[in-house]
């Protein structure tokens, strides 16, 4: 994709009630972020043939003030809205979601069947001491300052600036938190195929927890792809056209295996193409 180009405005309602899809994708932006961060793989997704839903997760995309009273209940909530939704139109559903949007993927999947999930940078363990700083951090102060993305990317990452909130809510922050500890004993229950994405320069997430929730998952297939140019948004840094093409090849790769009579169509022959032309990253790639 180019960086360069403005996103498109991918917000689909779902358009012909009277269709119905084979697959269907939900996207999941993290926390602060917004429809802009998923834009680019919602239009490749649909371009594919997909009903493609880009999801605003409760909170965002108005002002920073309306996300205080919201927490990880209300995510959730959403989350299995929306697939609920999108199993109404389709055959299969994929999960692809990234930081807290991955996070949300995964818990969904534990308990919602699902066709394959993809998470992209997600928290598991963060770091030990980030809990009971952004717990003392309230007692000062409802929200702090958001100093610049984690975007490696200068151009990119100055287009990206443009868009996202400039406070980041504490008390958001803090119900993310105290929710991991749940997904961690979800994580072996989950059992949809699963490709987990992580980055070695990550200063949000750690790949520590990419590698555990890889480690955890109870998927008999599952996958771990290990980005090194990137820090956490991967989908907008230097890696993202690297993102794209595994996202896409992994979800269609699955539709082909559900559908036999096209396996030697379209979707399987550009799922195998598309994997074999692509960079291992010095085997960073299960």
């Amino acid at each position: 994709m180019n960086q360069s180009q403005p996103p498109s405005d991918n917000t689909r309602k779902f358009a012909k009630p009277t269709k119905r899809y084979i697959a269907g994708v939900l996207l999941v932006h993290g926390l602060n972020g917004g429809r802009h961060d998923m834009v680019e793989l919602a239009d490749l997704l649909t371009a594919r043939g997909m009903l493609v839903e880009n999801m605003l997760l409760p909170g965002h995309g108005t002002s920073v003030d309306d996300m205080f009273p919201i927490g990880w209940t209300e995510w959730e909530q959403a989350v299995r809205k929306a697939v609920q939704a999108l199993k109404q139109r389709c055959n299969m559903v994929f999960l692809i979601g990234h930081s807290l949007g991955g996070a949300l993927c995964l818990h969904t999947a534990a308990t919602e069947p699902i066709a394959g999930v993809i998470s992209m940078c997600a928290p598991l363990q963060m770091r030990p001491w980030l809990l009971p700083a952004v717990r003392l951090v309230q007692y000062l102060t409802p929200m702090v300052p958001t100093i610049r993305e984690d975007i490696h990317d200068a151009p990119a990452r100055k287009s990206y600036s443009l868009s996202g909130y400039g406070w980041t809510p504490m008390a958001p922050v803090e119900s993310m938190l105290r929710s991991l500890p749940q997904l961690r004993q979800e994580l072996p229950r989950i059992t949809a195929p699963a490709l987990i994405m992580t980055a070695v320069h990550d200063h949000v997430v750690p790949m520590r927890d990419g590698r555990e929730i890889y480690r955890l998952l109870g998927s008999k297939e599952k996958h771990l792809l290990i980005l090194r140019r990137s820090y956490h948004v991967i989908m907008k840094d230097h890696d993202r056209e690297e993102v794209y093409a595994r996202s896409l090849a992994f979800v269609e790769r699955h539709i082909a295996r559900a559908k036999p009579r096209r396996a030697g169509g379209t979707y399987m022959r550009d799922a195998i193409a598309r994997e074999r032309g692509m960079s291992q990253y010095d085997g960073g790639f299960r």
